[in-house]
């Protein structure tokens, strides 16, 4: 029996339908670590793409250039953020949201209720008004890419790290029901879920930290932002396009579903 490899319902798309030639990529919280690993695999693939964080942020040689401020806890900083770099470049097929702290590692009956809700309000609650902001420049042209930097932490949960957890297992939820809600609409909703990765928040964590986090890991080592890079590159990628409202692995072999 013959197929039609491209079939679809009538109100789907087929594959990288509606994908302009030229990409244009906003990456969130990318001054370090994986974002300015992201910012760099793009540029080196011809994406123009605007790198932003805290206006306080520090930027190196590999991302400088097109960069702003932008702070993921402040609706209207995240809607003109992202508003400017559509004016700036006409269209933005891409965003990938990096931008989250890890917390203090303590046990939860010495977590207060404050830092509990200010790691949730910014992984969390800045997930989603990336998110929103993000599909109000897409949704009108019928195509784009969205991926958030979630944690194996949101699937297994770490002990001693009951908000950043929380914070993470929300992303995950989140990016399945948008995924799914907006599945037809050219406009694909992912995240990746790395293991331990060496960046700046595994280095701010203790020796003692570091090696617990390493002997959760099968392949016996940290991630690099690099590997993270190269595949938020294949997600956000036109060839991506029947995968949507999907938790990528990226672990060393740790997570189990």
């Amino acid at each position: 029996m013959a197929a039609d490899h491209q079939q679809r319902d009538p109100g789907g798309r087929g594959p990288g339908d509606g994908a302009p030639q030229e990409q244009h990529a906003v990456v969130v919280g990318a001054s370090s670590g994986m974002g300015a690993a992201i910012v760099e695999t793009l540029r080196a693939q011809g994406i123009k793409t605007l790198a932003l964080d805290l206006p306080s942020a520090s930027w190196g040689d590999e991302v400088a250039g097109m960069t702003g401020p932008v702070d993921v806890t402040d609706v209207a900083s995240v809607e003109s953020a992202l508003k400017g770099a559509e004016e700036a470049f006409g269209a933005v097929e891409i965003v990938v949201n990096c931008a989250g702290i890890l917390g203090p590692v303590a046990p939860t009956v010495e977590t207060s209720q404050e830092t509990f809700e200010r790691i949730v309000d910014l992984n969390l609650g800045g997930a989603f008004t990336v998110t929103r902001a993000a599909l109000e420049l897409m949704l009108p042209r019928g195509y784009g890419r969205i991926v958030h930097i979630a944690s194996v932490a949101g699937k297994e949960g770490n002990p001693q790290m009951a908000a950043y957890s929380a914070s993470k297992a929300g992303v995950i939820g989140m990016v399945k029901a948008v995924g799914k809600e907006y599945a037809a609409s050219g406009v694909t909703v992912n995240a990746v879920a790395p293991a331990s990765v060496e960046t700046p928040l595994i280095q701010g964590m203790t020796p003692e930290r570091q090696e617990v986090q390493k002997s959760l890991i099968p392949m016996h080592r940290f991630g690099t932002v690099q590997e993270i890079a190269h595949l938020v590159s294949y997600i956000v990628s036109p060839q991506a396009s029947f995968t949507t409202g999907f938790v990528y692995d990226a672990s060393g072999g740790r997570a189990d579903y």
